[in-house]
């Protein structure tokens, strides 16, 4: 099995106060995908014709490694949407006005659609933006934040934040999520849907609740970070599940992790039914409905009538 990743890190913001972490997360995530066996081309600082250049060099590397090959990116930087368009942003960038974002920005989906054109076993991509947001939140959603997306085919994709809300760069060396992908990536055999699982709760916990990770995932193979034919799984790395009629059995806090870990609609409004007046039904009520306010919003960027942005 043939890996490689692209890992970015954009930090040195021309136009805005420079971000702390990002290059200090990509260079500590570089070095642990390299343990893991990926062949990784590392990029920092990059301008926006830097940026698609570097995509597209990636991409052609990816054909020349065949159709037996796990490809991932990892973006840390700032990161925004526009009309339900998400956009990675260069140091370079610079604009007044929403609407020269796509001009000034590199659209999420010509990088994701930059691997889905090569022929692989399966693609991660994972987007660690939306950090305080200095250009300011969307229009038509003043809480900023990336717009909801699904995964194709064969690929996962994982964000440092919830659809909608903004997450933390963070006060020590690395971003709250950052810190927090590189624990439950390294135990061996940990398939990878329950990394991301982890890195929710880990980052919930972390931030106090501020900050929630989500990701969409349509893998057609299973992939660990580390394999050990010697090494069982890690036991109970994140909450088992059990049944949505079951939570209220659990105690208020143990249901909390289980539906932090499920991060689903169904679990969320089971919580909030049995646990409606214990205070961390409070905080998923914000989850529920900004993901709701998201979902609907992805229904009218993607009709795009007038009548629906009425």
């Amino acid at each position: 099995e043939n890996r490689i990743a692209l890992v970015i890190g954009n930090s040195a913001y021309q136009a805005n106060k420079p971000l702390n972490n990002p290059v200090n997360d990509a260079q500590a995530v570089s070095q642990m995908l390299n343990q893991a066996g990926f062949e990784v081309v590392m990029a920092f600082d990059l301008s926006r014709d830097i940026m698609k250049q570097t995509v597209e060099e990636f991409a052609a590397r990816i054909l020349e490694k065949g159709s037996n090959t796990i490809v991932m990116i990892y973006y840390a930087g700032h990161g925004m949407q526009v009309d339900g368009e998400n956009y990675l942003i260069p140091i370079d960038a610079k604009f007044q006005a929403e609407g020269d974002l796509p001009e000034q920005g590199v659209k999420l989906a010509d990088v994701v659609a930059a691997l889905e054109a090569t022929q692989t076993k399966a693609r991660i991509v994972v987007v660690d933006a939306c950090r305080n947001n200095p250009f300011g939140g969307s229009a038509a959603d003043d809480a900023g934040g990336f717009a909801l997306v699904d995964a194709p085919e064969g690929a996962l994709i994982a964000y440092s934040t919830a659809p909608g809300t903004v997450a933390f760069d963070g006060l020590g060396k690395h971003s709250p999520y950052a810190a927090a992908f590189m624990r439950p990536a390294r135990p061996p055999n940990l398939p990878v849907e329950q990394v991301f699982k982890k890195v929710r709760l880990l980052v919930n916990e972390s931030t106090d609740k501020k900050q929630t990770p989500w990701d969409s995932a349509r893998l057609n193979t299973d992939f660990v970070f580390f394999a050990n034919a010697e090494t069982p799984a890690p036991a109970a790395v994140v909450p088992v599940k059990v049944a949505v009629a079951d939570l209220g059995s659990r105690p208020a806090r143990q249901a909390y992790d289980i539906v932090i870990a499920e991060d689903s609609e169904e679990y969320y409004e089971e919580f909030v039914r049995v646990y409606q007046a214990d205070p961390l039904a409070d905080h998923i009520r914000r989850l529920l409905n900004r993901r709701k306010q998201m979902q609907a919003w992805q229904v009218v960027t993607h009709r795009n009538r007038a009548e629906d942005y009425a």
